[in-house]
């Protein structure tokens, strides 16, 4: 466990610094994160799919384990806005920080340190990228319609099908689907371009973490806060792990699936957000806490999934 995690929240920790001590501006940050998420990441994803063996035979029940517990706990989490007698533009934000997890920049990092490099896992690494990919269209399809109940937005079909059609980090994964389900491999040219440009990806994406937080602020709203932070990294796997057995999701598979459900919020979440009109300062502040908290949340994945 400790080789797994050590490694993430050391360059965490030190992207933290780096952006705290001024080493790092805030405008470099920034264009690292768009490098991250545009370039990198998508070239590590369409790679690993496209050079990984099929997904395993438990690819769907795990997928449908995943899409109930997310729909469980934001349900949840709209209901607990509701005690907490928040906004209405709150119970949305609240629901979407407690469901939607950072997937790409915490999940693949952790999933790669756990799976690549190991014989016989690379099956259980196409397995929890491909799970990601179709579990980050389902949030982002869930995340609309939560923000814009109650709420006068325009289009909201559009703003899901734009969402899912163009994110780069689902369409990186479905990209290499074909060519590992085919058996093509690129030629070796482009392939090393592509794993040049993937390489850096999970060093990169946990600074931009760690730099992230050296420019947040919890403040007020603490009680949606809390209550979401609470459902994302605790409800949220405790959840899935008692669920696993009806499912029948065990070994590897129930590994992906607490990793990925144990994952703080999304910093995509803030964008969708302000897009819908959502409560900005809870969105952020849900991912600030949630991120800190998942030190404690990923080592109880990891576990449980043992």
């Amino acid at each position: 466990m400790i080789q797994i995690l050590a490694p993430i929240l050391l360059l965490v920790v030190i992207g933290f610094f780096l952006a705290h001590l001024r080493f790092l501006g805030k405008a470099f940050m920034d264009d690292l994160n768009k490098l991250v998420f545009w370039i990198t990441l998508p070239a590590l994803l369409f790679r690993s799919v496209a050079h990984a063996d099929k997904p395993g035979s438990s690819t769907l029940a795990l997928l449908a384990l995943l899409f109930v517990g997310t729909v469980i706990i934001a349900a949840a989490g709209w209901l607990g806005a509701g005690l907490l007698r928040l906004h209405p533009s709150s119970k949305g934000t609240l629901s979407q920080s407690a469901f939607r997890g950072n997937l790409a920049y915490i999940g693949i990092p952790v999933l790669a340190y756990t799976f690549e490099g190991l014989s016989g896992k690379r099956e259980a690494f196409a397995t929890a990228v491909i799970v990601m990919a179709f579990l980050t269209a389902f949030g982002n399809a869930l995340s609309v319609i939560m923000l814009s109940s109650g709420q006068q937005s325009p289009n909201p079909l559009r703003t899901v099908l734009r969402s899912i059609f163009t994110n780069p980090l689902l369409l990186g994964g479905m990209a290499g689907m074909p060519l590992a389900f085919a058996g093509i491999r690129l030629p070796v040219y482009l392939d090393r371009t592509v794993e040049a440009l993937g390489s850096p990806a999970v060093p990169i994406a946990l600074l931009c973490i760690g730099g992230s937080l050296a420019h947040a602020r919890l403040g007020d709203r603490l009680g949606g806060v809390l209550v979401s932070t609470l459902l994302k990294n605790l409800c949220f796997p405790l959840l899935v792990y008692f669920l696993s057995p009806l499912f029948g999701i065990t070994g590897d598979n129930l590994k992906i699936a607490l990793i990925l459900a144990a994952c703080p919020t999304a910093t995509a979440s803030f964008v969708m957000v302000r897009q819908l009109g959502g409560d900005e300062p809870l969105a952020s502040k849900s991912i600030v806490l949630s991120t800190i908290c998942a030190a404690a949340s990923l080592p109880l994945a990891l576990f449980l999934s043992r």
